[in-house]
Protein backbone atom coordinates (compact mmCIF):
# COMPACT_ATOMS: atom_id res chain seq x y z
CA UNK A 1 0.00 0.00 0.00
CA UNK A 2 1.32 3.09 -0.79
CA UNK A 3 0.54 6.84 1.04
CA UNK A 4 0.94 10.25 -0.36
CA UNK A 5 0.60 12.97 2.24
CA UNK A 6 -1.78 15.89 1.57
CA UNK A 7 -1.71 19.45 3.63
CA UNK A 8 -3.83 18.12 6.26
CA UNK A 9 -0.80 15.41 7.34
CA UNK A 10 1.49 17.64 7.74
CA UNK A 11 2.76 17.69 10.98
CA UNK A 12 5.71 21.00 12.51
CA UNK A 13 7.45 18.64 14.95
CA UNK A 14 10.91 20.24 13.99
CA UNK A 15 12.61 23.53 12.19
CA UNK A 16 14.04 22.08 9.27
CA UNK A 17 16.89 24.76 8.93
CA UNK A 18 17.79 23.36 12.86
CA UNK A 19 17.13 19.28 12.86
CA UNK A 20 14.39 16.97 10.88
CA UNK A 21 13.01 13.99 12.57
CA UNK A 22 10.68 11.59 10.70
CA UNK A 23 8.28 9.62 12.69
CA UNK A 24 6.87 6.74 11.07
CA UNK A 25 4.43 4.14 12.53
CA UNK A 26 2.66 0.96 10.94
CA UNK A 27 -0.65 0.32 13.07
CA UNK A 28 -2.00 -2.80 11.57
CA UNK A 29 -5.35 -3.61 12.24
CA UNK A 30 -5.35 -7.68 11.71
CA UNK A 31 -4.35 -11.60 12.87
CA UNK A 32 -1.64 -12.55 10.35
CA UNK A 33 1.84 -14.19 11.17
CA UNK A 34 3.76 -12.90 7.81
CA UNK A 35 7.13 -10.42 7.87
CA UNK A 36 5.97 -7.06 6.93
CA UNK A 37 8.50 -4.34 5.65
CA UNK A 38 7.62 -0.80 5.17
CA UNK A 39 9.98 1.66 3.13
CA UNK A 40 9.61 5.33 3.65
CA UNK A 41 11.05 7.54 1.03
CA UNK A 42 12.25 10.91 2.54
CA UNK A 43 12.30 13.44 -0.01
CA UNK A 44 13.87 17.28 1.17
CA UNK A 45 11.46 20.70 -0.41
CA UNK A 46 10.92 23.73 0.52
CA UNK A 47 8.20 23.47 3.55
CA UNK A 48 5.82 26.22 1.64
CA UNK A 49 5.48 23.84 -1.60
CA UNK A 50 4.76 20.79 0.15
CA UNK A 51 1.94 22.66 2.51
CA UNK A 52 -0.97 23.59 -0.07
CA UNK A 53 -3.65 24.86 2.63
CA UNK A 54 -6.57 25.49 1.24
CA UNK A 55 -7.28 28.62 3.02
CA UNK A 56 -5.94 31.26 5.04
CA UNK A 57 -6.76 30.91 8.64
CA UNK A 58 -3.66 33.23 10.06
CA UNK A 59 -5.94 35.72 11.70
CA UNK A 60 -9.05 34.30 12.07
CA UNK A 61 -11.62 35.44 14.46
CA UNK A 62 -14.83 34.25 16.00
CA UNK A 63 -16.53 31.11 14.88
CA UNK A 64 -13.83 31.04 11.72
CA UNK A 65 -11.25 30.45 14.35
CA UNK A 66 -12.56 26.63 15.37
CA UNK A 67 -14.05 25.53 12.09
CA UNK A 68 -12.04 25.31 8.58
CA UNK A 69 -12.70 23.52 5.69
CA UNK A 70 -11.63 19.97 7.05
CA UNK A 71 -15.06 20.23 9.52
CA UNK A 72 -17.33 22.45 8.47
CA UNK A 73 -20.48 20.72 8.89
CA UNK A 74 -22.27 21.01 6.05
CA UNK A 75 -19.32 18.78 4.37
CA UNK A 76 -19.57 16.06 6.49
CA UNK A 77 -21.33 13.84 4.06
CA UNK A 78 -19.47 11.81 1.55
CA UNK A 79 -19.65 13.07 -2.09
CA UNK A 80 -21.12 10.10 -3.51
CA UNK A 81 -19.18 10.80 -6.82
CA UNK A 82 -16.18 10.06 -4.56
CA UNK A 83 -13.35 8.08 -6.63
CA UNK A 84 -10.10 7.01 -4.99
CA UNK A 85 -6.76 8.01 -6.35
CA UNK A 86 -4.26 5.54 -8.36
CA UNK A 87 -0.49 6.08 -8.60
CA UNK A 88 2.66 4.80 -10.58
CA UNK A 89 5.25 2.66 -9.31
CA UNK A 90 7.34 2.72 -12.90
CA UNK A 91 5.41 2.25 -15.90
CA UNK A 92 2.59 0.46 -13.44
CA UNK A 93 -0.41 2.00 -11.81
CA UNK A 94 -2.26 1.24 -8.58
CA UNK A 95 -4.80 2.05 -6.94
CA UNK A 96 -4.82 3.96 -3.54
CA UNK A 97 -6.75 2.07 -0.84
CA UNK A 98 -6.17 4.10 2.00
CA UNK A 99 -4.44 0.78 3.97
CA UNK A 100 -7.88 -1.40 3.29
CA UNK A 101 -6.95 -5.05 2.59
CA UNK A 102 -10.80 -4.77 0.88
CA UNK A 103 -11.15 -0.72 -0.15
CA UNK A 104 -14.58 -1.91 -2.26
CA UNK A 105 -15.53 -2.95 1.55
CA UNK A 106 -14.91 0.48 3.07
CA UNK A 107 -14.71 3.02 0.73
CA UNK A 108 -16.21 5.81 0.46
CA UNK A 109 -16.39 6.02 4.65
CA UNK A 110 -19.29 7.17 5.94
CA UNK A 111 -19.52 8.01 9.77
CA UNK A 112 -22.08 10.59 9.45
CA UNK A 113 -24.23 10.10 12.80
CA UNK A 114 -22.18 8.59 15.48
CA UNK A 115 -20.98 11.59 17.26
CA UNK A 116 -24.63 13.12 16.95
CA UNK A 117 -25.17 9.87 19.08
CA UNK A 118 -22.60 11.08 21.59
CA UNK A 119 -23.75 14.73 21.84
CA UNK A 120 -27.87 13.66 21.84
CA UNK A 121 -27.04 11.38 24.70
CA UNK A 122 -23.88 12.92 26.59
CA UNK A 123 -24.09 16.25 24.88
CA UNK A 124 -26.18 18.97 27.25
CA UNK A 125 -24.69 17.40 30.36
CA UNK A 126 -21.32 17.78 29.33
CA UNK A 127 -21.29 21.15 28.00
CA UNK A 128 -23.27 22.46 30.80
CA UNK A 129 -20.92 20.27 33.36
CA UNK A 130 -23.49 18.23 34.99
CA UNK A 131 -23.52 16.30 38.02
CA UNK A 132 -26.45 14.27 38.01
CA UNK A 133 -27.73 10.37 37.91
CA UNK A 134 -25.14 9.91 34.60
CA UNK A 135 -22.50 12.38 34.26
CA UNK A 136 -20.08 13.70 36.81
CA UNK A 137 -17.87 16.86 36.73
CA UNK A 138 -14.86 16.98 39.17
CA UNK A 139 -11.59 18.92 38.93
CA UNK A 140 -8.93 16.06 37.46
CA UNK A 141 -6.84 16.31 40.78
CA UNK A 142 -9.72 14.62 42.86
CA UNK A 143 -10.67 11.92 40.11
CA UNK A 144 -6.85 10.54 39.51
CA UNK A 145 -4.03 11.42 40.87
CA UNK A 146 -2.58 10.61 37.63
CA UNK A 147 -4.39 12.64 35.46
CA UNK A 148 -2.03 14.83 33.67
CA UNK A 149 -2.32 18.71 31.60
CA UNK A 150 0.85 19.94 31.02
CA UNK A 151 1.39 22.75 28.98
CA UNK A 152 4.68 23.55 26.30
CA UNK A 153 4.95 26.77 24.67
CA UNK A 154 6.91 25.22 21.56
CA UNK A 155 8.56 22.16 20.50
CA UNK A 156 11.72 23.35 21.75
CA UNK A 157 10.31 23.59 25.22
CA UNK A 158 8.41 20.44 25.34
CA UNK A 159 12.03 18.90 23.98
CA UNK A 160 13.33 20.25 26.96
CA UNK A 161 10.57 19.49 29.47
CA UNK A 162 10.04 23.20 29.98
CA UNK A 163 6.39 23.58 30.55
CA UNK A 164 3.73 24.40 33.04
CA UNK A 165 1.37 21.61 35.20
CA UNK A 166 -2.14 23.00 34.65
CA UNK A 167 -2.98 20.46 37.86
CA UNK A 168 -0.25 21.29 40.08
CA UNK A 169 -2.19 19.57 43.11
CA UNK A 170 -0.72 16.28 41.89
CA UNK A 171 2.66 17.41 42.02
CA UNK A 172 4.23 14.86 43.79
CA UNK A 173 2.10 11.96 42.19
CA UNK A 174 5.50 12.16 39.38
CA UNK A 175 8.23 9.50 39.90
CA UNK A 176 10.79 10.64 42.42
CA UNK A 177 14.00 11.73 40.02
CA UNK A 178 11.26 12.15 37.08
CA UNK A 179 12.45 14.92 34.42
CA UNK A 180 9.49 16.66 34.85
CA UNK A 181 10.26 17.29 38.44
CA UNK A 182 13.89 18.16 37.95
CA UNK A 183 13.34 21.59 37.19
CA UNK A 184 11.38 21.17 34.10
CA UNK A 185 7.84 21.68 34.61
CA UNK A 186 6.61 25.22 36.69
CA UNK A 187 4.07 24.51 38.68
CA UNK A 188 3.15 27.97 39.80
CA UNK A 189 2.31 29.64 36.60
CA UNK A 190 -1.63 27.80 35.82
CA UNK A 191 -3.01 30.65 36.33
CA UNK A 192 -1.51 32.48 33.82
CA UNK A 193 -3.17 29.95 31.50
CA UNK A 194 -6.35 29.28 33.08
CA UNK A 195 -6.80 32.27 35.80
CA UNK A 196 -9.13 30.73 38.55
CA UNK A 197 -10.20 27.61 36.51
CA UNK A 198 -9.16 23.95 36.88
CA UNK A 199 -8.64 21.39 34.92
CA UNK A 200 -11.61 19.43 34.92
CA UNK A 201 -12.69 15.59 34.38
CA UNK A 202 -15.78 14.55 32.92
CA UNK A 203 -17.77 11.05 32.68
CA UNK A 204 -21.18 10.57 31.05
CA UNK A 205 -22.31 7.24 30.77
CA UNK A 206 -25.47 6.71 28.92
CA UNK A 207 -27.24 2.90 27.88
CA UNK A 208 -27.69 2.36 24.12
CA UNK A 209 -30.78 3.87 22.66
CA UNK A 210 -31.26 1.20 20.50
CA UNK A 211 -32.58 -1.21 22.78
CA UNK A 212 -29.59 -3.84 22.27
CA UNK A 213 -27.37 -4.44 25.77
CA UNK A 214 -24.68 -2.25 26.44
CA UNK A 215 -24.22 1.33 26.45
CA UNK A 216 -21.95 4.72 26.10
CA UNK A 217 -19.51 6.33 27.95
CA UNK A 218 -17.82 9.29 27.23
CA UNK A 219 -14.78 10.95 28.98
CA UNK A 220 -13.60 14.08 28.71
CA UNK A 221 -10.91 17.07 29.76
CA UNK A 222 -10.30 20.51 30.03
CA UNK A 223 -10.86 23.10 29.41
CA UNK A 224 -7.68 24.29 27.38
CA UNK A 225 -6.52 27.67 26.50
CA UNK A 226 -4.87 27.87 23.05
CA UNK A 227 -3.04 30.83 20.87
CA UNK A 228 -1.08 28.70 18.41
CA UNK A 229 2.50 28.13 17.94
CA UNK A 230 2.79 24.40 17.91
CA UNK A 231 1.77 24.46 21.13
CA UNK A 232 1.63 21.12 23.04
CA UNK A 233 -0.73 19.91 24.98
CA UNK A 234 0.28 17.20 27.10
CA UNK A 235 -3.04 14.83 28.66
CA UNK A 236 -3.60 11.33 30.42
CA UNK A 237 -5.78 9.78 33.01
CA UNK A 238 -6.26 6.84 34.91
CA UNK A 239 -9.37 4.11 33.65
CA UNK A 240 -10.82 5.19 30.23
CA UNK A 241 -14.07 4.99 29.90
CA UNK A 242 -14.43 3.31 33.22
CA UNK A 243 -13.96 -0.11 31.21
CA UNK A 244 -12.75 -1.42 34.77
CA UNK A 245 -16.62 -1.19 36.23
CA UNK A 246 -18.06 -2.75 32.34
CA UNK A 247 -15.22 -5.69 33.31
CA UNK A 248 -16.72 -6.48 36.80
CA UNK A 249 -20.14 -6.91 35.27
CA UNK A 250 -18.44 -8.62 32.01
CA UNK A 251 -15.05 -10.70 33.67
CA UNK A 252 -15.19 -12.35 30.22
CA UNK A 253 -14.61 -9.10 28.76
CA UNK A 254 -16.90 -6.55 25.91
CA UNK A 255 -16.97 -5.45 22.53
CA UNK A 256 -16.46 -1.59 21.42
CA UNK A 257 -17.60 -1.08 18.39
CA UNK A 258 -17.39 2.99 17.96
CA UNK A 259 -14.89 5.36 19.39
CA UNK A 260 -14.67 8.69 18.86
CA UNK A 261 -11.32 10.29 20.32
CA UNK A 262 -10.81 14.13 19.21
CA UNK A 263 -10.57 17.32 20.37
CA UNK A 264 -14.44 19.27 20.94
CA UNK A 265 -15.27 23.01 21.44
CA UNK A 266 -17.26 23.54 25.11
CA UNK A 267 -20.62 22.43 22.95
CA UNK A 268 -19.21 19.40 21.35
CA UNK A 269 -18.49 20.33 18.05
CA UNK A 270 -15.14 18.53 17.03
CA UNK A 271 -12.08 20.08 16.03
CA UNK A 272 -9.86 19.43 13.07
CA UNK A 273 -6.92 19.86 11.81
CA UNK A 274 -6.44 22.93 11.59
CA UNK A 275 -6.87 24.46 14.21
CA UNK A 276 -6.25 20.94 16.54
CA UNK A 277 -3.40 18.47 15.75
CA UNK A 278 -3.65 15.37 17.40
CA UNK A 279 0.34 14.68 17.51
CA UNK A 280 -1.01 11.32 19.34
CA UNK A 281 -3.12 9.58 21.45
CA UNK A 282 -2.57 6.16 23.10
CA UNK A 283 -5.29 3.99 24.81
CA UNK A 284 -2.85 1.48 27.01
CA UNK A 285 -2.49 -1.14 29.52
CA UNK A 286 -2.64 0.30 32.87
CA UNK A 287 -0.29 2.12 34.48
CA UNK A 288 -0.13 4.22 30.81
CA UNK A 289 -0.15 7.66 32.06
CA UNK A 290 3.27 8.50 30.41
CA UNK A 291 4.20 11.60 32.16
CA UNK A 292 3.96 9.64 36.11
CA UNK A 293 6.00 6.50 34.22
CA UNK A 294 9.92 5.83 34.78
CA UNK A 295 11.27 7.33 32.61
CA UNK A 296 12.08 4.44 30.25
CA UNK A 297 12.33 3.75 26.52
CA UNK A 298 11.93 0.02 27.11
CA UNK A 299 10.33 -2.11 30.17
CA UNK A 300 12.22 -4.27 31.63
CA UNK A 301 11.06 -7.82 31.76
CA UNK A 302 12.23 -11.00 34.05
CA UNK A 303 11.26 -14.62 32.82
CA UNK A 304 10.64 -16.83 36.09
CA UNK A 305 9.76 -20.49 35.24
CA UNK A 306 7.68 -19.61 32.14
CA UNK A 307 5.77 -16.46 33.51
CA UNK A 308 7.13 -13.05 32.53
CA UNK A 309 7.17 -10.20 35.26
CA UNK A 310 6.78 -6.58 34.09
CA UNK A 311 8.72 -3.70 35.59
CA UNK A 312 5.89 -1.59 37.51
CA UNK A 313 4.67 1.58 36.76
CA UNK A 314 6.88 1.36 32.71
CA UNK A 315 4.96 3.17 30.25
CA UNK A 316 3.80 -0.30 28.08
CA UNK A 317 3.74 0.94 24.20
CA UNK A 318 1.13 -1.99 23.47
CA UNK A 319 -1.29 0.16 21.72
CA UNK A 320 -5.31 -1.16 22.51
CA UNK A 321 -6.47 1.88 20.66
CA UNK A 322 -4.82 4.97 19.23
CA UNK A 323 -5.21 7.91 17.64
CA UNK A 324 -3.21 10.98 14.99
CA UNK A 325 -3.65 13.70 13.17
CA UNK A 326 -2.58 11.69 10.28
CA UNK A 327 -6.15 10.09 10.27
CA UNK A 328 -8.14 12.58 9.29
CA UNK A 329 -9.57 12.37 5.75
CA UNK A 330 -10.00 15.02 2.95
CA UNK A 331 -13.30 16.15 2.89
CA UNK A 332 -14.77 15.14 -0.40
CA UNK A 333 -14.83 11.15 1.90
CA UNK A 334 -16.12 12.14 5.34
CA UNK A 335 -13.42 15.07 6.31
CA UNK A 336 -13.29 15.08 10.14
CA UNK A 337 -15.49 12.13 10.82
CA UNK A 338 -12.39 9.85 9.78
CA UNK A 339 -11.51 10.40 13.56
CA UNK A 340 -14.28 8.20 14.30
CA UNK A 341 -14.04 4.75 13.28
CA UNK A 342 -16.10 1.74 13.82
CA UNK A 343 -13.75 -1.79 13.73
CA UNK A 344 -15.35 -3.82 16.80
CA UNK A 345 -12.63 -4.15 19.23
CA UNK A 346 -12.82 -6.73 22.49
CA UNK A 347 -11.39 -5.68 25.70
CA UNK A 348 -10.78 -7.85 28.75
CA UNK A 349 -8.52 -5.65 31.08
CA UNK A 350 -9.12 -1.80 32.09
CA UNK A 351 -6.83 0.78 29.84
CA UNK A 352 -5.22 4.16 30.46
CA UNK A 353 -5.26 7.30 28.13
CA UNK A 354 -1.81 8.99 26.88
CA UNK A 355 -0.97 11.97 24.47
CA UNK A 356 -0.19 15.22 23.05
CA UNK A 357 -1.94 18.01 21.04
CA UNK A 358 -0.73 20.50 19.16
CA UNK A 359 -2.51 24.27 18.12
CA UNK A 360 -1.47 24.75 14.49
CA UNK A 361 -1.94 28.38 14.31
CA UNK A 362 0.23 31.14 13.88
CA UNK A 363 1.74 32.20 17.65
CA UNK A 364 -0.86 34.69 19.32
CA UNK A 365 -3.92 34.17 17.32
CA UNK A 366 -7.58 34.43 19.23
CA UNK A 367 -7.64 32.06 22.22
CA UNK A 368 -9.40 28.74 21.51
CA UNK A 369 -11.21 27.23 24.24
CA UNK A 370 -10.95 23.39 23.71
CA UNK A 371 -11.42 20.04 25.61
CA UNK A 372 -10.34 16.28 25.03
CA UNK A 373 -13.17 13.94 24.44
CA UNK A 374 -13.22 10.07 24.09
CA UNK A 375 -16.87 8.41 23.62
CA UNK A 376 -17.15 4.85 23.23
CA UNK A 377 -19.46 2.36 22.21
CA UNK A 378 -20.28 -0.81 24.17
CA UNK A 379 -21.82 -4.36 24.18
CA UNK A 380 -21.11 -7.82 25.29
CA UNK A 381 -18.89 -10.22 23.87
CA UNK A 382 -20.78 -11.07 20.28
CA UNK A 383 -19.35 -14.20 19.33
CA UNK A 384 -20.50 -14.42 15.96
CA UNK A 385 -18.96 -10.35 15.77
CA UNK A 386 -15.37 -10.74 14.65
CA UNK A 387 -12.76 -8.85 16.60
CA UNK A 388 -10.37 -6.56 14.91
CA UNK A 389 -6.71 -7.16 16.96
CA UNK A 390 -3.91 -4.43 16.54
CA UNK A 391 0.27 -4.74 16.06
CA UNK A 392 2.63 -1.97 15.59
CA UNK A 393 5.76 -1.81 14.01
CA UNK A 394 7.70 0.81 14.51
CA UNK A 395 11.01 2.33 12.65
CA UNK A 396 13.95 2.43 14.59
CA UNK A 397 14.13 5.83 16.71
CA UNK A 398 17.24 7.82 18.60
CA UNK A 399 16.60 7.53 21.77
CA UNK A 400 17.64 10.17 24.22
CA UNK A 401 16.24 10.37 28.00
CA UNK A 402 17.29 13.96 28.02
CA UNK A 403 15.16 15.20 25.00
CA UNK A 404 11.23 14.60 25.25
CA UNK A 405 10.67 14.56 22.24
CA UNK A 406 12.91 10.82 21.15
CA UNK A 407 9.98 9.85 23.86
CA UNK A 408 7.62 10.55 20.33
CA UNK A 409 9.93 7.76 18.80
CA UNK A 410 12.08 10.05 16.42
CA UNK A 411 14.78 10.03 14.06
CA UNK A 412 17.53 12.86 12.84
CA UNK A 413 16.63 12.76 8.64
CA UNK A 414 19.51 14.68 6.65
CA UNK A 415 17.29 17.67 4.40
CA UNK A 416 20.13 17.51 1.60
CA UNK A 417 19.18 14.88 -0.43
CA UNK A 418 16.55 12.15 -0.99
CA UNK A 419 16.69 9.23 1.34
CA UNK A 420 15.47 6.04 1.93
CA UNK A 421 14.12 4.51 5.45
CA UNK A 422 13.20 0.44 5.26
CA UNK A 423 12.84 -1.12 8.20
CA UNK A 424 10.39 -4.77 8.75
CA UNK A 425 8.94 -6.89 11.20
CA UNK A 426 7.34 -10.03 11.97
CA UNK A 427 2.90 -10.26 12.98
CA UNK A 428 2.35 -12.13 16.10
CA UNK A 429 -0.40 -14.21 15.00
CA UNK A 430 -2.36 -15.70 11.90
CA UNK A 431 -5.06 -13.76 10.79
CA UNK A 432 -6.47 -11.84 7.74
CA UNK A 433 -5.04 -8.33 6.93
CA UNK A 434 -8.27 -5.68 7.59
CA UNK A 435 -6.67 -2.53 7.19
CA UNK A 436 -2.66 -0.94 7.40
CA UNK A 437 -2.39 2.85 8.81
CA UNK A 438 0.76 4.72 8.57
CA UNK A 439 1.40 7.03 10.59
CA UNK A 440 4.35 9.28 9.73
CA UNK A 441 4.63 13.30 10.19
CA UNK A 442 7.04 15.37 9.12
CA UNK A 443 7.28 17.83 6.15
CA UNK A 444 10.39 15.88 4.70
CA UNK A 445 7.94 12.70 4.21
CA UNK A 446 6.90 11.67 0.49
CA UNK A 447 5.76 8.41 0.26
CA UNK A 448 6.03 4.79 1.76
CA UNK A 449 5.24 1.53 0.20
CA UNK A 450 4.13 -1.96 2.76
CA UNK A 451 5.33 -4.87 1.03
CA UNK A 452 4.84 -8.70 2.07
CA UNK A 453 8.05 -10.76 2.48
CA UNK A 454 11.58 -10.77 4.11
CA UNK A 455 14.42 -8.34 2.98
CA UNK A 456 16.40 -10.49 0.84
CA UNK A 457 12.85 -10.74 -1.34
CA UNK A 458 13.21 -7.29 -1.86
CA UNK A 459 17.05 -7.12 -2.60
CA UNK A 460 17.57 -5.17 1.34
CA UNK A 461 20.08 -7.72 2.13
CA UNK A 462 22.95 -5.80 0.19
CA UNK A 463 25.63 -4.07 1.83
CA UNK A 464 24.46 -0.91 -0.23
CA UNK A 465 21.28 -0.91 1.51
CA UNK A 466 22.40 -1.24 5.35
CA UNK A 467 23.88 2.10 6.84
CA UNK A 468 27.47 2.94 7.56
CA UNK A 469 26.82 2.91 11.43
CA UNK A 470 23.93 2.43 13.38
Amino acid sequence: TRYHISSSNIDQDSDLTKRTVLFIVQNLYFKMKVQLIALASLGYANAANLARVKEDFAGATGEKKYFYHTNTPKKFAVDNGWKTGTFKLGSREFRDTWGYAYPDDNLPLNHKGYNEDVMRLCGEDLKNGANNERTFTVPMHKYDKYGTSNWYKNTHDFSNWNGIDLIPESKDNYEKGSPYLRGGLNFTAHTEIMGDEEIMFQRCKAPRDDGKPGGWVVDRIGPFYATGGYDWWQIGWSNLGDFESILKDHPEGFDVDIKAMMPVAQDGRRLGHPPIHIHHIHAVPRMGVRPRNRIRNLCMHTQIIGATITEKNCYNSSLVMEQHGDYQCNVEDDGIECLTTTENRRLREGLDIEGELNDVRPAGSEVIKFYYQAGFRWSPIRPEVRAVSQTTIMAPASLNRTDQLSRTVTFATPTKAEHMLWYTGRAWADGELFRNKLHAHNMVFESSEFFLGTPKDLGLDQPRMWPEKS
